[in-house]
């Protein structure tokens, strides 16, 4: 499960490294569509965290930037894909 996750993490860090600065990645859309599952399924975890997190704590800080960050990888494989955004706040 953890490699799974970690899988995921890399993936979209690649695809937001393509947009960012044009670097190429090797995935495909099987590759890519698996990740944005896994990384929209990591999703409520983080929000029950950040939803029982203390105001102004550096774990609220650190949570709202992993969503912001999971967010933002979602919204780039969606890009690369042309797939519509699965995920709406």
């Amino acid at each position: 499960m953890i490699e799974k996750r970690l899988h995921a993490m890399k993936i979209g860090l690649a695809v937001l490294e393509h947009v960012w600065n044009r670097q190429s990645h090797p995935n495909g859309q099987e590759a890519l569509s698996k990740a944005r599952d896994v990384l929209v399924g990591l999703i409520p975890s983080i929000e029950k965290a950040y939803a029982n997190s203390k105001s102004a704590s550096p774990q609220r800080t650190l949570l709202e930037r992993r969503l912001k960050s999971l967010e933002l990888a979602i919204q780039a494989i969606n890009e690369h894909c042309g797939e519509y955004d699965v995920f709406k706040r």
